[in-house]
């Protein structure tokens, strides 16, 4: 059947990758396609002069440049204009942390990888994701939907899984991820996250006095529905800066 438009046979191009691809993936892939199997199509019932009168009507003439434009121009109307700076979806980010649970990721490398696999796999994101649908459960829809949600690439899921590391410093680490395996309940602390949050303050405290300690537990205890582990860490850090301060100005008085 012969597209009425460049747009209808980048869809075509485009529902025969099965994969993630990106913008200039997907450029070339369209060159290859319409003369190759689109081609090998429309010379069954016509001749090559025929083919070529078919590209002007679709306004493919100046090959690269027109190829390219209806690659953009079908990228447009799917998912509007391309953005520098990407709002990745809450969705994204809870499916890494689940990877991290899952896959007990060892490093930013061992994310990328997992996360990958996680959203391509059958028995993955793409599962759940066909038995929420009552319509389409197609391969090529699923890969439309993770493009509307900000992941059209490879390079995609490694900017994403770097912008969520900046939330999560401490991923790798076994204790972090029991946290995020088993996240405290409403109304009563969890012992794993304590004992992160000691750990953290640990480290640019090594050696912390009886009062300190309990400094460090009544934040815990006050904010722990409130703030993440890296914020009560902050705070933590200005109670002994502004204790040792304190220090200070008795010293000198």
């Amino acid at each position: 059947m012969l597209a009425n438009s460049a747009i209808e046979l980048v869809n075509r191009c485009y529902e025969e990758t099965f994969s993630l691809v990106s913008l200039e993936e997907l450029k070339e892939s369209f060159i290859v396609y319409v003369f190759g199997d689109y081609q090998d199509e429309f010379m069954r019932e016509y001749d090559l002069e025929d083919f070529y009168e078919h590209l002007d009507y679709l306004q493919l003439t100046n090959c690269r440049r027109d190829f390219d434009k209806a690659v953009e121009e079908w990228f447009v109307v799917q998912y509007g204009p391309v953005a520098e700076d990407v709002n990745y979806h809450d969705i994204l980010f809870t499916l890494v942390k689940e990877a991290v649970v899952q896959y007990q990721s060892q490093n930013r490398i061992a994310l990328i990888r997992d996360v990958t696999k996680l959203l391509t796999i059958p028995n993955g994101f793409i599962a759940r994701w066909q038995n929420g649908l009552l319509r389409d459960r197609s391969l090529p829809t699923y890969f439309k939907y993770l493009m509307k949600l900000g992941i059209r690439s490879h390079e995609d899921i490694e900017t994403l899984v770097d912008m969520w590391l900046v939330e999560y410093p401490n991923a790798f680490d076994k204790k972090q991820q029991q946290l995020f395996a088993n996240p405290p309940r409403r109304g009563r602390p969890n012992n794993v996250e304590l004992a992160l949050l000691i750990e953290m303050a640990y480290e640019f405290k090594p050696e912390m006095t009886p009062q300190e300690r309990e400094r460090l537990r009544k934040i815990y205890y006050y904010h722990r529905k409130s703030l993440t582990i890296r914020e009560m860490v902050g705070k933590f850090k200005n109670y002994i800066s502004s204790k040792t301060k304190s220090d200070d100005d008795t010293q000198v008085g």
